[in-house]
């Protein structure tokens, strides 16, 4: 492969391979290596300014940003950071899981003893607690009263799950649903994520395309308030990813320029990684990206013979939408079992059901909240789409084996993946060879 190339047609991605390569090895590896190689690559590159060697700074410079950073199980950390949903938000140390007494938005300071179990970063005797209140408490506050409303709207279990999928409030959630939602292999709709942004971004756009607001400024506008909804879900990996990458897109929309979708995901894992380097060891981070990564390199194999089916509707509303969520599952399938211990089998037929349900869940809810003459209607929808969506989990999970369960944590799982990945990335390379030959 070549590296100027690679470099000058997607330098994000090129970057963002090395830069995740020394985060993860500056987890596992002693500074001092890294220290040592950060100064033997410096000199490299002062005597041949080449690419390559370029490349080697900016894996050694990650391996000592990160070991400089993760402190080791016990050790008792200070931490700074914004505390939303039971989460400090920590620049340093990126997400960690503490129960302190302080309101959703407030910015805390404090010490606490380190732990680490399965991907979550845990504090524990959690001390010196200094909270300050925030613009972000009135989000909450404005978060609490929506999620109320949808309550109202939607009693019982139905309004838990329209509430968590809209919102992001997942604390009362009953354990029996979530369970409905990992047999089916669809607990992703439960985090939002790319799906839920996407349809609140077109939502909000033709909401204001109706109002006869030019398509630059609702583009904007759309943009800007998928930001807020970012933050007002609880910040999570997912949606930041998502958030960055709408971003990219409507500043290239706006500017009447293609947007790589591969280079956008990049860039956005480049910020997330660098105001969060630990973030990178989380479970979320890890099946969002590569949820997204695969179904991009997906496509672009699949691209030839996408441009054959001649009939547009069948392909626009059958075959896309089902190869995205083949895409989307075989790019997690591999983590899910190594972090869950199961397999959902009938995962892909029960997402093409419910991820489209799930959309229109999502548009019901906002409709409700931009629209107040009309939650009569709105909410009466939303309500029969959330339990069409419950009936629909109740029926699969009756199936028989519909998961295999594996061991967790089982190494086999990971080399198997990294194979998988491997395969991807080359047949990807060689399509896009092919079609630069042909172009030619």
């Amino acid at each position: 492969m070549d590296i100027k190339k690679t470099l000058k047609k997607r330098p994000a991605f090129t970057i963002f391979l090395v830069l995740l390569t020394g985060l993860y090895s500056g987890y596992f590896l002693d500074i001092r290596i890294f220290l040592i190689g950060l100064f033997l690559s410096i000199i490299g590159f002062l005597i041949k300014r080449k690419d390559i060697a370029l490349l080697i700074v900016l894996f050694f410079s990650a391996g000592v940003f990160q070991s400089s950073r993760i402190p080791p199980r016990g050790q008792i950390i200070y931490f700074r950071g914004f505390y939303l949903n039971n989460r400090i938000i920590d620049p340093v140390f990126g997400e960690l899981y503490a129960k302190i007494p302080a309101n959703c938005g407030d910015f805390v300071k404090g010490s606490g003893k380190f732990t680490e179990i399965r991907g979550f970063s845990k504090l524990t005797k959690v001390e010196s607690i200094k909270s300050s209140p925030t613009i972000l408490n009135k989000l909450f506050s404005l978060r609490k009263y929506l999620d109320k409303r949808i309550r109202g709207a939607c009693p019982g279990d139905i309004g838990e799950m329209c509430s968590a999928i809209t919102l992001g409030v997942r604390e009362s959630l009953p354990s029996y649903t979530y369970k409905r939602f990992q047999t089916c292999g669809a607990a992703h709709l439960l985090a939002v994520s790319g799906l839920h942004t996407g349809i609140v971004f077109a939502v909000i756009f033709l909401f204001l395309k109706v109002l006869q607001l030019k398509r630059n400024p609702a583009l904007l506008i759309s943009g800007f308030f998928v930001l807020i909804y970012a933050v007002f879900t609880g910040l999570r990996l997912p949606v930041m990813r998502a958030s960055i990458m709408l971003l990219f897109f409507v500043i290239g929309e706006s500017r009447e320029k293609n947007i790589d979708p591969l280079n956008t995901l990049c860039a956005a894992g480049i910020f997330i990684s660098l105001l969060m380097p630990g973030s990178i060891f989380s479970i979320s981070f890890q099946l969002s990206f590569l949820a997204v990564f695969s179904i991009l390199i997906m496509f672009n194999i699949l691209k030839e013979y996408l441009e054959k089916i001649p009939n547009k509707w069948y392909k626009k509303w059958i075959i896309i939408p089902f190869f995205l969520t083949l895409s989307a599952q075989l790019g997690t399938l591999p983590l899910v079992a190594y972090y869950f211990g199961y397999i959902p089998l009938i995962g892909l037929i029960a997402n093409l059901i419910l991820i489209p349900l799930t959309g229109a869940l999502i548009s019901g809810c906002f409709i409700f909240f931009l629209l107040p003459p009309l939650r009569g209607i709105t909410g009466n929808f939303t309500w029969i789409i959330g339990f069409t969506m419950n009936k629909t989990m109740i029926t699969i999970e009756k199936i028989p084996y519909v998961i295999i369960k594996v061991k967790k944590n089982e190494p086999l799982l990971l080399i198997i993946y990294l194979f998988y990945l491997i395969f991807l990335l080359t047949w990807a390379y060689r399509k896009t060879k092919q079609n630069n030959i042909i172009t030619r």
